[in-house]
């Protein structure tokens, strides 16, 4: 599970922010909160809100950015250039990543800096279990000076260390090597899905993925599977999108692939007045529901695997019902049995009350005068009176109304042209 991602000097962010993902003591929806490895109690919902621009989505990339710095740089020395430092910054300083998280059986927190493509400090920290408290073993450190840590001394990790250049992540370098610790790192990066929802591209991809004949297309194998067809047709059912089924078409023999035959995903419809159904190619649904069945897609992965899901732009496309019931599906413990996590950012206020999120669930987005966005959660607010929001508070409403911040400053269209 992630327990926090702090970074700095990223894109609209100046300031070091930490989504923050550990339960605070509030008593609410105790069912959201999991007792993960070494008892930490952690949270299986984020949402993010804010105005347009005020850079929600750039907390994503920002995971995006260090992930795939993490997973590539060994092969792709321009991953870290890649990366980009807050906008308006006058002077050259690093961009910081930093995230705390746990495996099946540890917690580790890893980190680097870096500054115009090359790693300036990079370190890896594991809990330490045989001690009381956060106490935590210094695996590596690696720095201007050298490498240290306990797996310094090893041959292959100092022979590695002196041939990587500054452009790639000593992390992503020893995951080549047999070294369990490292494993387990890297897998957990890999673990991890993020998924743009706002993007046209990612649409258009998603889209000619679903429209696609086998193997591409990822619910051929789910509707081939008579079990998994049956959940996967329950839940389109459920969120009431006009589909009364799904089913596999099988294509003529000369278009087989690799002696295998082709089979595209249609849909039934059916007639109100007749009771019959009709079949429709995929390509024929709107594309909400051609998103609600890609997500289907992405959430049972998630779901029966314990993965951590990362969406910008979640709502798109999506009408407020059915994204709260995702949302219930993340916190129904039958439903989500391994504490699989859902961090996303959304503009949809239907959901914002009480009943869908704990306090420290929300959070939200905003950006200054000066073009700096900030990151801070519901239960860190101080209103009028100098006390936290209570949990009893019209979160959407009291959102609307401004006492959170995080809105857009709108202007009359005449204020404009003064």
């Amino acid at each position: 599970m992630l327990h926090q991602f702090t970074f700095k000097n990223y894109r609209s962010f100046r300031d070091e922010v930490t989504l923050d993902l550990t339960a605070s003591a509030i008593k609410e929806l105790p069912a959201d909160v999991v007792t993960d490895v070494q008892h930490e109690r952690v949270l299986k919902l984020a949402a993010m809100y804010g105005a347009n621009a005020s850079g929600k989505s750039n907390v994503i990339k920002a995971f995006r950015a260090m992930a795939t710095a993490v997973l590539s740089s060994f092969s792709d020395d321009a991953a870290l250039r890649k990366i980009e430092p807050y906008w308006f910054s006058e002077v050259t300083e690093p961009t910081e990543f930093s995230v705390l998280f746990s495996t099946q059986s540890d917690i580790f927190q890893y980190g680097f800096s870096c500054v115009q493509g090359a790693v300036i400090e990079e370190y890896l920290y594991q809990r330490d279990k045989e001690r009381i408290g956060e106490q935590y073993r210094l695996i590596f450190d690696r720095s201007a000076t050298g490498i240290s840590g306990e797996i310094a001394t090893q041959a292959e990790v100092q022979t590695l260390g002196q041939l990587i250049e500054p452009e790639t992540l000593l992390l992503s370098a020893l995951a080549r090597l047999n070294l369990p610790t490292i494993k387990a790192v890297d897998a957990w990066f890999r673990h991890v899905r993020v998924i743009d929802y706002g993007d046209p591209r990612g649409e258009v991809t998603k889209g000619s993925r679903l429209n696609a004949d086998r193997p591409q297309n990822p619910l051929v194998a789910l509707l081939e599977d008579s079990r998994e067809k049956k959940r996967f047709e329950a839940f389109v059912r459920a969120v009431d999108v006009g589909i009364a089924g799904l089913g596999l078409v099988s294509l003529e023999s000369d278009l087989a692939h690799e002696g295998q035959p082709q089979q595209r995903v249609v849909a039934y419809h059916r007639n109100p007045k007749t009771g019959k159904l009709r079949q429709t190619p995929i390509a024929a649904e709107s594309s909400g529901t051609r998103k609600m069945l890609m997500l289907y897609v992405d959430l049972k992965q998630v779901l029966d695997q314990g993965q951590i899901l990362l969406i910008d732009e979640l709502d798109a496309k999506l009408h407020p019902l059915l994204l709260r019931y995702i949302l219930i599906m993340f916190h129904d413990p039958a439903l989500n049995p391994r504490g699989a996590q859902l961090i996303f950012t959304t503009q949809e206020l239907f959901t914002l009350d009480k009943d869908n999120f704990r306090r420290d669930e929300v959070w939200f987005v905003n950006k200054d005068e000066d073009g700096v966005s900030d990151l801070y959660a519901l239960d860190s607010i101080r209103i009028d009176d100098g006390k936290k929001v209570r949990n009893d508070a019209s979160y959407g409403k009291d959102y609307i109304l401004g006492k959170f911040k995080a809105t857009p400053n709108l202007k009359r269209l005449g204020e404009m042209n003064e």
